[in-house]
């Protein structure tokens, strides 16, 4: 079985390494360019792994893969393509060039989760559980058959990267076994009911903003499943954006006076600042100032005077200056400038 490989990121570089250490006929590579802010980047390593094979490989953007059905239908004669970290809609004409068509990887248990970033959206939603669903694409977005799955755990206290990590090995897993079934003839084509299941929305770096009135759990769950290489839950300290990379729940303290986002205790020694949450105290253990390097949070906050977050008195206070300011400049006398006639 002639098989394309289209994708990128680290899975998607485990994933094309098993396929081709497998002995699978990989007959051509779509590498696909990561998002600039990517820290982690495997465009290189995946053009030198088809080179190492001897596989002919194209590197290219998100929004061009459509122009690839002709490579894959013509160029590549491919039975199957298999798709591995592409974050946007495969066009008909692309997916359908292979004779089998074409099988994606999505992070979540389909039918539930299909959309943007499951991963994360499972941890900030407590649940105890993702996994990775081999599935055949189709035009409705990730509601084709599905070939095979495979749960993956979350720890209570696991982050992002971790569970990242398991899912990477649960990608080659899938992808491997529904490659040999395929082969076999055996590979199982389960549809998926239209209208069950759930979705997700896609995130943006703004949505990681804490809400001090949320639970202690709410806020950890945020920290752990935005913490690096993702963006980060971040927060506000004397007007400036304070990333908070970790955190843990602190001892139960019964504050029967509380004011979320309040500073209520820090260790100078340990490093650590306990600040109230909506129902308890959440510990922030690693934070940094944008722009500035990571460090303990009692490195920045000695005080338990001190609040974080966006409060209305405060942005009230700052526009105040700011008016003041721009009347101060208004008021000012201006400088005489020369006058020019516009002739020459």
């Amino acid at each position: 079985m002639r098989v394309v490989f289209i994708g990128s990121t680290k899975r998607g570089y485990l994933t094309l390494k098993a396929l081709l250490e497998s002995g699978a006929d990989v007959v051509g590579v779509v590498s696909l360019a990561q998002h600039a802010h990517e820290t982690e980047r495997y465009e290189q390593a995946i053009d030198e792994l088809a080179a190492e094979y001897s596989v002919p490989v194209v590197a290219t953007q998100w929004m061009q893969v459509r122009d690839y059905a002709a490579l894959l239908a013509v160029e590549w004669p491919a039975d199957m393509a298999f798709i591995v970290g592409c974050r946007v809609l495969i066009p008909r004409k692309v997916y359908e060039a292979p004779r089998l068509g074409s099988l994606a990887v999505h992070d979540s248990l389909l039918p539930e989760y299909r959309g943007f970033a499951p991963l994360n959206w499972a941890i900030l939603n407590g649940e105890e559980h993702t996994g990775v669903t081999l599935f055949y694409l189709s035009e409705a977005m990730d509601e084709g058959d599905i070939v095979m799955q495979q749960s993956v755990p979350i720890g209570p206290d696991e982050t992002a990267p971790q569970v990242y990590e398991k899912v990477c090995q649960a990608t080659v897993d899938v992808v491997l076994d529904g490659h040999a079934r395929l082969l076999a003839g055996e590979a199982p084509r389960i549809s998926q009911t239209p209208g069950s299941g759930s979705y997700t929305c896609s995130r943006t770096p703004l949505d990681g903003c804490i809400d001090w009135q949320h639970s202690t759990l709410e806020i950890y769950n945020l920290v752990r499943a935005l913490t690096l290489p993702y963006p980060g839950a971040y927060t506000y300290y004397k007007g400036r954006k304070l990333l908070v990379w970790a955190a843990e729940p602190a001892p139960q303290v019964n504050y029967i006076g509380r004011i979320p986002g309040r500073v209520v205790g820090f260790s100078a020694r340990e490093g650590w600042v306990d600040v109230l949450t909506g129902d308890g105290v959440l510990r922030l253990v690693s934070v940094q100032l944008e722009g500035e390097k990571t460090v303990s949070p009692s490195k920045l906050i000695k005080s338990v005077r001190a609040s974080l977050g966006l409060h209305s008195m405060e942005l009230m206070e700052r526009i105040r200056q700011l008016e003041a300011r721009l009347e101060e400049a208004e008021e000012s006398p201006r400088p005489n400038l020369p006058h020019f006639s516009g002739e020459k």
